[in-house]
């Protein structure tokens, strides 16, 4: 096991009384002091995380990549702080201004924004200054409730993405779906779909039989080898194939999760990877070889092999085939 330091997406993270928070940037976290104990192999990769106060431009994307955080997210009172606040303690202060020092020595003093940008944010914290003075540790945080009156509707429809992943075609895949008559109607189970039909679109052919161009290399299956969906034993068409093999995945995760936001999040988070790097489990799961029951109980490292626990045991020699073999190599 490990501790864990939790990053909020903003619409991952509750709002009190309702609604969702406006975003920035599409890179945007949230940062919070929640940390808990998760198992070290659900761990999948390095990011970076710039912290930037709300006064300073945001890093450039290509030049800087990874994710943005200003705000630090109350899991308690779900509201937020902004990172340029002196109103927490004294031992999260001196951690958030040491993760803010680490990002600009690592980028340089990024530039400030321009005056008619910031001004509202300047005038609210000088009339805030008086009573901050006043005020004692421990305090509520800042509600930021005011600041969704000006969102609209584009700001809503932003979604966070993992650093270099935000889809210029995501809406061909909610496409597909909303043709397929598959859609909840719920936003963020509807991004998880697309997301699950985009991962597994690898594996697929175009109607005409033709093999769709890739930007990148196919992915590796868990012993090392490429496997193409031209060679993997079984044709899939696109799209037919794929949409009721992620929706029947989807749904699964929703009604083993739906209680639990976060696991449901974490648990699709991790198939989208998985069935993103590991061709042997994207196909068994659009040919129907692995029920979306049996992949949501998968460990970590079963869904990295492509196999069961049990298909592994069968694939490994038993204990009397063990000694035998032992024996033969002594006898020679």
């Amino acid at each position: 096991m490990v501790t864990g330091q939790w990053f909020y997406r903003p619409e991952e993270a509750e709002k009190k009384g309702g609604g969702s928070w406006p975003l920035n940037d599409t890179r945007e976290l949230f940062y919070s002091f929640h940390r808990d104990e998760v198992p070290a192999e659900s761990v999948m990769h390095k990011c970076v995380v710039h912290f930037v106060p709300i006064h300073k431009q945001i890093p450039n994307r290509k030049e800087h990549p990874g994710f943005i955080v200003q705000k630090v997210y109350d899991t308690v009172e779900q509201k937020l702080w902004k990172l340029t606040d002196k109103d927490y303690e004294d031992n999260k202060q001196h951690e958030i201004d040491l993760l803010v020092q680490k990002t600009l020595s690592r980028l340089g003093d990024l530039p400030d924004l321009e005056f008619d940008s910031t001004a509202a944010v300047f005038d609210q914290e000088e009339q805030l200054k008086a009573k901050r003075i006043l005020r004692k540790k421990n305090i509520s945080p800042l509600d930021v409730t005011r600041n969704d009156e000006g969102s609209t509707r584009s700001d809503q429809s932003l979604k966070a993405e993992t650093p270099g992943s935000c889809p210029s075609n995501t809406n061909e895949y909610y496409t597909i779906l909303s043709k397929a008559k598959v859609l909840t109607g719920e936003t963020h189970r509807d991004k998880w779909m697309t997301r699950l039909l985009q991962g597994v679109q690898y594996m697929c052919s175009c109607p005409d039989g033709l093999e769709r161009e890739r930007d990148i290399k196919s992915p590796r299956t868990a012993n090392g080898s490429q496997e193409k969906s031209s060679n993997s034993g079984k044709s899939f068409t696109w799209p037919d194939a794929a949409v009721p093999a992620i929706t029947a995945l989807e749904k699964a995760s929703h009604d083993a999760l739906c209680s639990d936001f976060q696991k449901y999040n974490q648990k699709l988070r991790q198939l989208e990877f998985n069935l993103k790097n590991n061709a042997l489990l994207a196909r068994r799961l659009l040919n129907g070889e692995l029920e979306p029951s049996t992949i949501l109980n998968m460990s970590p490292n079963e869904l990295k092999e492509g196999l069961t626990a049990e298909e592994t045991a069968k694939k490994e020699p038993d204990e009397s085939e063990r000694m035998q073999l032992f024996y033969y190599r002594e006898s020679r």
